[in-house]
């Protein structure tokens, strides 16, 4: 348990860091440069962080120590990014990291494992029709598309731990094989999608819908499929917890503020992918 909650904490306090410095990489440099390979290798050693967490720890748990993250970003763009927050903002911060937490304390012990050709067949769905929405959403050039594209990475970010239990209780099954396969094809699609998403809206605006759903979803997902149990009597504060965390995330999204560089800047990302 200490292992997994210190990896889990260790892999937040790098997401939310790389979340703040992705952000300036990607609009003073663009997608396709060398500094966003540094960004890519502090992924993969985050990534293998938040892969012990799961191993040690129920998903719900991994996902919410994961999701503290928010807080390490928020503070980043506020104090070093000049991204201002407003006190609501700084409220939503609080309300969304305690909902989360509530949430997954609410669940109760981790259930199978085990993955099977109709969750397999669901990942791979879930993966092309997030595609297509993210591609449409990229041609998109609506003031809210940033937080449309964003809200789509939290879904393949979300998706990429569900892939990932697959490698807790590993065996060479075509289930479990194609399984981890899709683990690497949801990250780097979130990855590119959050990527788009930074260059169109503020850290803190990319970074909440993606935190919540990418906790949100495997938690869901995990008592829906897995069979994570609920905590007996803690489904009122379960449901409870989820509301204050959407409503926090929907404040967040309002947190438009904009680094100066943005207002001058050669939108080098949506250059190279037309």
């Amino acid at each position: 348990m200490i292992v997994g909650m210190t990896a889990a904490l260790l892999a937040a306090a790098l997401f939310g860091a790389i979340a703040a410095i992705q952000a300036s990489v990607i609009r003073r440099h663009g997608l396709l440069s060398k500094p966003m390979l540094g960004v890519l290798v502090a992924y993969l050693v985050g990534w293998l962080l938040h892969l012990v967490a799961i191993a040690e720890l129920p998903l719900y748990l991994a996902q919410v120590g994961v999701g503290a993250s928010l807080v390490v970003t928020a503070l980043i763009a506020s104090f070093v990014l000049g991204e201002p927050l407003r006190r609501e903002h700084w409220v939503a911060v609080g309300a969304m990291v305690v909902g989360l937490g509530v949430l997954a304390t609410a669940a109760g012990e981790i259930g199978t494992s085990s993955f099977t050709d109709r969750t397999t067949i669901a990942l791979y769905t879930v993966l092309a029709v997030t595609s297509l929405l993210g591609w449409t959403a990229f041609r998109w050039t609506h003031r809210y598309s940033g937080v449309v594209i964003a809200t789509l990475a939290g879904v393949a970010y979300g998706l990429s731990p569900i892939a990932t239990r697959a490698l807790v209780d590993f065996t060479y099954s075509p289930d479990t094989l194609a399984t981890a396969i899709s683990i690497g094809l949801f990250g780097s699609l979130g990855f590119l999608l959050y990527s788009v998403a930074l260059n169109r809206t503020s850290v803190t605006a990319a970074t909440s819908p993606q935190i919540l759903l990418q906790t949100a979803i495997p938690a869901v997902v995990g008592i829906a499929l897995f069979n994570d149990q609920v905590r007996d009597g803690w489904w009122p504060v379960a449901v409870a917890a989820f509301v204050v965390s959407v409503a926090a995330s929907v404040v967040l999204c309002g947190a438009e503020a904009r680094l100066d560089l943005v207002d001058g800047l050669n939108v080098e990302v949506e250059g190279e992918l037309t």
